[in-house]
């Protein structure tokens, strides 16, 4: 029989989970509709007209983000501080947030709670996944916060006794983030170099030759722009410091090559020129 009265990691990632998803259903249900307004808007709108509606769209995207945080606060904050110390989720998962001394939280300490999940998220979760290695199982806002998440049978008169950490698989869990983060970061940069932009674009002259349904015009985004000509396939784009590219496929049994007569700079996409 397990005597510990901490909460285990997978039952708060469960409860997370589900309380995310309930707190962001308000501002959704709110500001979607006003969305998919303007976005039919903007399409719809006369060139002259479209700006507007852009700037409109970003509104209510931005208004969006900020009232879903306000209520994700209020929600943590007032249930978390409330009779039952805990969120729907955590109710469900049947556990609860105490004090170091075993006691319920205030609302403003709750509040404090809840924010100090911020470095959680800019270590790339790694905060989350602290309350499953260390000692107590608490998270990185639960140090901050000097907070437990306990089985919701706890009261105040049981102690907190340790149990075991695991530091080295929590060093092993941090190099493996941060390694991950940094090889996006690397594939991200080298996808924007001209080589890996020409490998994007010539994948996509490819699919254009081989699906006569698809328009040329659906697979243009702000990076690269296709189009088609009686002669074959053809996508220009911009590297970072302005120069143009332009790549032709002549149909699908050929090979994308670079047009020597338009690029600056051919070798830097890794192609053979056009001849």
């Amino acid at each position: 029989m397990n005597t510990m009265p901490y909460a285990g990691f997978w039952k708060r990632f469960v409860a997370f989970i589900l309380d995310s998803i309930l707190a962001s259903l308000p501002p959704a249900l709110l500001c979607i509709p006003f969305l998919v307004w303007q976005i039919i808007a903007f399409d719809q709108a006369p060139q002259n007209e479209k700006a507007i509606h852009a700037a409109a769209i970003f509104g209510i995207y931005l208004f969006w983000q900020i009232l879903g945080l306000v209520c994700m606060w209020l929600y943590f904050a007032f249930q978390e501080s409330g009779p039952r110390q805990a969120t729907l989720g955590k109710r469900l998962m049947k556990i609860k947030v105490v004090d170091k001394k075993g006691n319920r939280i205030r609302f403003a300490h709750a509040s404090g709670r809840f924010f100090a999940k911020i470095p959680s998220y800019l270590t790339i979760y790694i905060g989350f996944m602290m309350a499953g290695l260390t000692n107590r199982k608490r998270a990185l806002h639960d140090y901050i916060a000097e907070t437990y998440v306990v089985r919701a049978d706890f009261d105040c008169t049981q102690n907190f006794p340790d149990t075991p950490s695991h530091p080295w698989w929590l060093a092993f869990i941090i190099v493996c983030m941060i390694s991950l983060f940094l090889l996006g970061l690397f594939i991200n940069v080298i996808l924007k170099q001209p080589a890996g932009i020409a490998f994007q674009a010539g994948a996509r002259l490819q699919l254009l030759a081989t699906q006569p349904t698809i328009e040329a015009a659906d697979l243009s985004n702000e990076q690269i722009s296709y189009y088609t000509s009686t002669d074959g396939y053809h996508a220009v784009f911009y590297d970072n410091a302005g120069n143009k590219y332009a790549l032709y496929l002549s149909g699908p049994e050929a090979n994308v090559c670079c047009d020597n007569y338009q690029s600056t700079d051919c070798a830097a996409t890794g192609l053979d020129e056009c001849w």
